[in-house]
Parts: structure tokens; C-alpha cells; sequence
């Protein structure tokens, strides 16, 4: 039996939902759609390939979504990479600065324990986004 990965693209939805809530991708045009998942196949090539054309071309498909919605784009860099690599890739990939994404359940200073489940709501904190699981939304 092969049990070959799924490539990032296919995992990538539940791995928002599961950080950034279950309504995440509610504001995903088909466009959008489809360039977030170029992007994070595009950010998988360059976890092999580090050549600069690749982050550029991050860059550009990233473009082709609304900004309302390339915040997503930015948080699937850490479903290949690392939560740290996010900022710098993102800047690197000659995208202009989010100011204060959300922060992701998972990643750390996150809100989600293993475990643990729920809904996720936003709220304002000191200019940052924090992700709030409540057990009790269901």
C-alpha cells in the first residue's frame, strides 16, 4: 500500500480552519482559492528550491488575491515551513507588510492546547489580532 503525503495544497484548508477557525475561508473568491493554493504548493517548492525566483513567484500569486484575503497566504507558509518563517519569506517575496495578522491557535503564544476544541472568534488586542478558542461554540 502507498501511503504517499498529500501535498500541501489538499491539507492546507483544514489546517486553516483548525488555527484561524471554522469561517476562515468564507471570503475566498475562486480566485483566491486557487492562488492560495498555488502559493502554498509554491512555498513547498521552495522548502527543496531556496532560487529567489521562487519566493517571487510566491509573491506574484499571492497578488492575484484580494488583500482582504492574502492574510491566509501569509499563515500557509508555516503549514510547510515554520511559524518563523512567515514574516521574513513574506517580506523576501517583495509582499508589503500585514501590520497585525491574527494569531494562529497553534503556533506559539496561541490560544489551542492538544486536545482542546472549539470555535474560533478575533478580537483586538494591542493591535494584534489573538485567536480565541471556546470550547462552548460548537
Amino acid at each position: 500500500m502507498n501511503t504517499k503525503p498529500k501535498p500541501p495544497c489538499v491539507t492546507l484548508y483544514p489546517w486553516l480552519k483548525a488555527n484561524l477557525g471554522p469561517l476562515c475561508l468564507s471570503p475566498l473568491t475562486g480566485t483566491d482559492a486557487r492562488a492560495l493554493s498555488a502559493a502554498v504548493q509554491i512555498i513547498d517548492l521552495y522548502s527543496y528550491c531556496h532560487d529567489p525566483a521562487v519566493l517571487e513567484a510566491f509573491g506574484k500569486v499571492v497578488e492575484c488575491m484580494q488583500s482582504t484575503t492574502q492574510e491566509l497566504a501569509y499563515h500557509a507558509i508555516a503549514h510547510v515551513l515554520d511559524w518563523g518563517d512567515r514574516e521574513r519569506l513574506w517580506a523576501l517575496a517583495g509582499l508589503e507588510p500585514l501590520g497585525w495578522p491574527a494569531v494562529c491557535a497553534f503556533e506559539p503564544g496561541g490560544s489551542q492546547r492538544p486536545g482542546e476544541a472549539g470555535t474560533a472568534r478575533t478580537e483586538g488586542t494591542e493591535g494584534t489580532k489573538v485567536l480565541h478558542l471556546t470550547p462552548e461554540a460548537a
